[in-house]
């Protein structure tokens, strides 16, 4: 009979055998109370290795959208895994999805398929490289693990790290500054559309023309923001088009899929450039993306999102304000995130522990993502433990 191992020894375990014991992203936390391994989920709660039951409020980092296990995602990816889940040759499917993606984002005239929104945002760039014939990128966000996004990183050579250069979010000057400087050897603008507390007033539409003055396309990442804030993304919420958009995450409920979305004489014109790949359009990403969709539009899943996100922001601000704490949720309704300015930092730490021990999976340095499964009893009990753990932490 095989030993039952405790937490400690599964961290010693994963330490041993699985390269920095886990995705970097993925770690346990220093934050006593917080689990470290996750068994289980359904809905908007998981269960941890000891049993522990969680409402989690980072949803797997963003993929879960309509709750773990949901009975009418899985059930369309049981009959696509019965008809058989990857072929020679395209399923209809592919098509199937590509426009109703087109039906939905604004930017949306052709789709390309990818793994993971890495695979999608690196697919952004290559198709942008190829269509102006230029080099560099200009990046304002996260877009994965690839080198082109991470210059400077231990396994980057530096002659890549030197065709990506950065912005600030909400800078269009030092954007202009960047052009101004190389200007004719950039291929592309990548960034979230949103980042904190959104674009400030023009924000947008002058990143929109600085690329469109000098010949580059505009790439809104939208891995994190797409079928949140709308249906069409960020995009649609805030009326900015870019040339080109990657969608990830979410889209599926917590299967893997990435696609890239955008004009067509752009992607037409790149259809030759090599894109393809095995697993790219697999069959289980697509049936689950098709039933994440219906779902969605079935109980009106963006207006409910934005619903709950704001009982959150509002009930955690008024906590924090009751009790006299300097800390604010910043950040929309779809992604909000409580933070403790640096004088109540330390209250802050004891938040989240007091928060953790009573079931709610709180992350302090990630954006939440809240989810169709969010349902009213579930913000009531949010706010019910934040309360106590506020109260707890002032001690």
């Amino acid at each position: 009979m095989a030993r039952v191992l405790d937490t400690t020894d599964l961290i010693a375990r994963a330490r041993e055998v699985v390269m920095g014991g886990g995705q970097g992203h993925k770690r346990p936390s220093d934050i006593p109370g917080y689990p470290a391994f996750a068994v289980r989920g359904k809905g908007c709660r998981f269960w941890d290795d000891q049993g522990r039951e969680f409402i989690d409020y980072l949803c797997a980092f963003g993929p879960i959208l309509v709750g773990y296990a949901h009975p009418a995602v899985d059930a369309a990816v049981k009959r696509q895994i019965d008809e058989g889940i990857i072929f020679n040759v395209p399923h209809p499917s592919e098509a199937e999805l590509a426009q109703r993606l087109i039906d939905l984002i604004p930017c949306a005239e052709m789709v390309a398929y990818f793994t993971g929104g890495s695979g999608a945002t690196t697919g952004a760039v290559k198709v942008a490289r190829a269509f102006t014939k230029r080099d560099k990128v200009v990046r304002c966000g996260y877009h994965g693990w690839h080198d082109w996004c991470r210059a400077g990183d231990d396994g980057v050579p530096e002659s890549v790290s030197a065709l990506t250069l950065a912005f600030d979010y909400n800078d269009a000057d030092g954007l202009a500054a960047i052009f101004g400087e190389h200007g004719s050897e950039i291929a592309c603008v990548i960034m979230e559309p949103i980042t904190g507390g959104g674009p400030e007033p023009g924000f947008l539409d002058a990143v929109k023309a600085i690329c469109k003055e000098h010949g580059a396309l505009l790439i809104f990442d939208e891995v994190k923001t797409g079928f949140r804030f709308a249906m069409g993304g960020a995009q649609e919420y805030l009326g900015i088009t870019p040339d080109l958009s990657t969608f990830g995450k979410a889209m599926a409920n917590g299967y893997d899929i990435g696609v890239l979305v955008g004009k067509k004489e752009i992607l037409e014109a790149c259809a030759g450039i090599w894109l393809a790949a095995t697993f790219h359009a697999h069959l289980l990403g697509i049936a689950a993306t098709m039933a994440t969709l219906d779902e969605l539009q079935r109980i009106d899943g963006i207006e409910l999102i934005w619903k709950q996100g704001r009982r959150i922001i509002d009930g955690l601000d008024e906590i924090a304000r009751r009790h006299g704490v300097d800390a604010k949720c910043r950040g929309f309704a779809p992604m909000p995130i409580l933070k403790f300015a640096e004088p109540a930092k330390e209250i802050g730490r004891r938040f989240w522990e007091g928060t953790a021990k009573r079931g709610i999976y709180f992350s302090p340095g990630h954006p939440w993502f809240i989810s169709t499964a969010h349902d009213d009893a579930v913000i009531d009990q949010t706010l019910e433990a934040s309360e106590a753990a506020m109260a707890e932490a002032l001690g």
